[in-house]
Formats: C-alpha cells, sequence, structure tokens
C-alpha cells in the first residue's frame, strides 16, 4: 500500500525526536466530523503509515482500542520503544490489505502518508472495513514558515534551501506542497480543513534537527557527502536573525490541511 523511505533505524529515531507533532485540535476537527452521524461505540480505529506514532497517540483518548500500522520494521519498532499508552498497538504491515474485518472500524486515519500509498488500493481497503457512518481522515502539514522578526529574509533563504533540495525528494512530495490538491477521497459527504496551526519556538540548530529529517536531505547527502549544505543554511540564517544568541528562539508554524470523508452506505 505505501512506498518505503523512511526504514533505516538512525532515521527513525531521528524522525521520533524531531518532527513536529499534531495538536489536540486537530483531532478534535476529526472526531467532531465522525461525530456528526456516528452514534455508535467507539471501539475501534486505525493509522495508516503511522511512522514512529506522533499521530497514532493523538487517537488514544477517543477508541478503546487503536492500531498504528506502517511498512517501516524500524518505524514500528522506535513507535512501540516509546510507546507508553495501554490501548495502543503498533504493527508491521507490509501488504495492501487494511487487517481488518469488514465493516469493523469507526475511524481511519493516514496522516504525512497518504502521498505514497497506491490510492485505489487503499480506498477500497477504507471502505470495506469502515463501518456505516465511519470517516476516513487523511491529512498532513506543509512546509515551516518563520514568523516575526526578519522573517521575510529568513524565509526567503529556507524556501532557497528547499527548491535546491527539491530534486532529491521522491517525486509524490508535490502532493503535500499542494496540500493534497489532487488527491479526492471517495465519498459524496466530505470536507477540507485548513485551520489548525502547528506552533512551535525552536532554536535554530533544533530547526536544522527537522530538516535533516528530509528524505530530499538524506539523498542529497548520500550523493554529496562531502558537502555541508545545513551548515551553510545555518550560516545563512543565522547571519539573517541578527543575533549574537545562538541559542535565540524562532516562531515556526506548520500548516495544516485535514481531509475528512463520510461512509454512508
Amino acid at each position: 500500500m505505501s512506498k518505503r523511505f523512511f526504514e533505516g533505524a538512525q532515521h527513525a529515531a531521528r524522525y521520533a525526536l524531531t518532527r513536529p507533532t499534531y495538536p489536540p485540535a486537530l483531532m478534535e476537527k476529526i472526531i467532531s466530523f465522525l461525530a456528526m452521524k456516528y452514534k455508535d461505540i467507539y471501539d475501534y480505529a486505525a493509522d495508516i503509515g503511522c511512522g514512529s506514532g506522533q499521530s497514532t497517540e493523538l487517537l488514544s483518548p477517543y477508541f478503546q482500542k487503536v492500531y498504528g500500522y506502517d511498512v517501516s520494521e524500524n518505524q514500528i519498532k522506535e513507535a512501540k520503544t516509546k510507546n507508553k499508552i495501554s490501548n495502543i498497538e503498533y504493527k508491521v504491515n507490509t501488504n495492501n490489505a487494511i487487517p481488518h474485518a469488514n465493516k469493523s472500524l469507526c475511524l481511519i486515519t493516514a496522516a504525512q502518508a497518504a502521498h505514497w500509498f497506491d490510492l485505489k488500493q487503499f480506498y477500497s481497503e477504507a471502505n470495506r472495513t469502515l463501518k456505516q457512518m465511519g470517516v476516513l481522515a487523511i491529512y498532513g502539514y506543509e512546509l515551516p514558515k518563520i514568523d516575526g522578526e526578519h522573517s521575510s529574509q529568513l524565509n526567503e533563504i529556507f524556501q532557497n534551501f528547499y527548491k535546491k533540495l527539491l530534486p532529491y525528494f521522491p517525486p509524490d512530495r508535490h502532493q503535500i506542497d499542494s496540500k493534497y490538491a489532487d488527491i479526492i477521497l471517495p465519498f459524496e459527504e466530505k470536507i477540507r480543513d485548513e485551520s489548525v496551526k502547528i506552533k512551535y519556538e525552536w532554536n535554530l540548530d533544533r530547526f536544522l534537527a527537522y530538516i535533516s529529517t528530509w528524505s530530499g536531505y538524506i539523498h542529497y547527502m548520500q550523493k554529496y557527502p562531502d558537502k555541508n549544505i545545513i551548515l551553510d543554511l545555518r550560516r545563512d540564517l543565522f547571519k539573517a536573525m541578527k543575533t549574537e544568541n545562538e541559542n535565540e528562539q524562532m516562531k515556526i508554524n506548520f500548516g495544516t490541511f485535514i481531509l475528512l470523508g463520510r461512509k454512508t452506505d
């Protein structure tokens, strides 16, 4: 069901530590949409392409049992290692099926993952396993923006860095940049929501740690191991920040996009 880009053990560990975490407000949007018409027990939910579990954990308060699935053994190992929530179970799933019975799931989610899927197969499995009035939620976050003083220059430097790496991302990366504009959910009842923001205050090195998990950066460094482009970015951003304090906090925000569809039959 999914392509494989984030499987190395070191990458999985860095990914878990440095990737942004979705705020509770995002899951509240999804649960609110589910609750509008689904009136049965909230027993089972599944998070497909769960990675190291950042999105799976948000489901825990709402359901009796939550399953997180990923094709990467290392990502699942990382998720299990840090998991302290008793009603979450993580499993490797390398085939195209969602391993649940027909009409057994209240909610299926895919966070920052649907652009790697064979969507025809994924939609077929979602339709098979969702209960009547169950919901499919596909969501992700945009490239971050830097707010505050000197933001115009900082964002220009960052955008130029991203454009340099863009050829080294898998081709499906453009789906994130377009906020899943080309992904159409297979349900008559569906909505899009872009109101939730992920906000942080990070110092420069924390920001660069996040960038170092990009598949585009990793592929670039595999091709050009002698280049220090992230150090060049650090120098340019620090200069634009006009400070001598390397721990100066940067205001970072990630826009999110949520696609919600309801199975009505």
